[in-house]
């Protein structure tokens, strides 16, 4: 058996799971690609949840084993809780993922773990503490996250292996376990990905229309909502002809919807709700390029699945864009914090759509080249071959 530990929240009710649709997507590959059976590991809600995409799938005939841990203030609860995780790991041949106390477990148990990570300590330390202000209380958290991740150091040495989401914490993990695999996690299946004919239909579309710009994810500073929409601001303000919309959720939509309404934005920036994966993806690709103000490193979803849709990225060299936008020449870097240069770049690929259509056609091959199945063959070729290590 398998137990898989993942830190997205789920709730078992009535015999339904509420789970993010990605991660229940996923799962029916592993299904399909892995000949054990499967057990995954989650928080159970608590209600507190920002996930854009959840679904509710009939218990009955799930395919894998749930099982959700409350780490509520239920001192009962939570030692029931330990325990049935405890005895899961111990009954399990591989854990993959991390988190939890699995790596203490698995370790007592003698149970090879293969860690999955995306953020480096830089992204952790940013994302623990973008929502403080209070700069004892930040450095505090910032110390705490710190010598966390000193102290996960130890575990990542001894685990048969780490599954690495994006450049950042691959780069950053060298020093510590030889056996590291490079992925690059998205939605976008190669099906998905816009055609030649589609792609090359919006290339020449006649140039009296204005250039569209999007934006989509989650309406939070880390993610650079608000400077998205400055960056449409400018660029009209500069008399560009391009529209900004934007389609997500989030602490800044309020301020996102005041700004798009100044008179100069009326008719030109869109503030959208969020709208669910797969209408994203036919929304995308009438859009010519996507503005990506992130402040942190994440190797987010949306640098491939933009893509997919064939739209160069302009937007800020946080170390993950950085290197993305060098491997795969689709698209420019700016420093962070600085939409002024983002609109330089707009500016840049308007006046030279032969560059702005080169970009286009190398989005949709390098999707094409990291497309989902291929990035997941990847990580499950991983597991099988360290399951046979094992039983060698």
């Amino acid at each position: 058996m398998i137990t898989m530990i993942h830190a997205n929240r789920v709730r078992v009710e009535g015999g339904t799971l509420l789970v993010d649709r990605k991660f229940h997507l996923g799962m029916q590959h592993y299904l399909s690609a892995i000949s054990h059976p499967i057990v995954s590991i989650h928080p159970e809600c608590d209600g507190s949840e920002n996930t854009m995409d959840m679904v509710e799938v009939p218990l009955k005939g799930l395919g894998y084993g749930v099982m959700a841990i409350n780490g509520g203030s239920n001192a009962a609860k939570a030692a029931q809780d330990a325990s049935r995780m405890a005895d899961q790991i111990r009954s399990s041949r591989l854990v993959y993922g991390g988190g939890m106390g699995s790596e203490a477990l698995c370790a007592g148990a003698g149970v090879p773990q293969i860690v999955v990570l995306e953020y480096d300590l830089a992204t952790q330390i940013k994302v623990s503490t973008s929502q403080v202000t209070n700069p004892l209380r930040k450095a505090s958290r910032a110390l705490k996250v710190s010598v966390g991740y000193i102290k996960g150091i130890a575990n990542l040495r001894r685990s048969a292996g780490i599954h690495c989401n994006g450049y950042p914490i691959y780069d950053a993990t060298a020093a510590y376990n030889a056996n590291r695999l490079l992925y690059l996690d998205s939605r976008m299946y190669e099906s998905m990905v816009i055609s030649e004919a589609q792609l090359e239909a919006r290339l020449n579309r006649p140039t009296n229309t204005p250039l569209k710009l999007l934006f989509s994810g989650r309406y939070d500073p880390i993610k650079g909502a608000l400077d998205a929409v400055r960056v449409g601001l400018a660029c009209v303000a500069q008399g560009m002809d391009i529209e900004l919309h934007c389609y997500g959720q989030g602490s800044q939509r309020d301020e996102m919807l005041r700004l798009a309404s100044q008179p100069n934005a009326r008719g030109r920036i869109h503030i959208h709700q969020a709208v669910t994966y797969p209408e994203l993806v036919e929304i995308a690709r009438n859009f010519d390029l996507f503005v990506c103000c992130h402040v942190q490193s994440d190797p987010s979803c949306t640098y491939l699945e933009s893509f997919g849709s064939g739209l160069p990225i302009v937007g800020y060299a946080n170390t993950m864009w950085r290197r993305l936008s060098e491997e795969s020449q689709a698209g420019l870097c700016t420093p962070l914090h600085q939409p002024d240069r983002v609109v330089g770049d707009v500016k840049r690929l308007v006046a030279d759509s032969g560059m702005r259509h080169l970009m286009s056609r190398r989005a949709r091959t390098f999707a094409l080249a990291h497309s989902f199945e291929r990035e997941f063959k990847l990580r499950t070729d991983d597991i099988k071959r360290t399951l046979e290590q094992e039983r060698g």
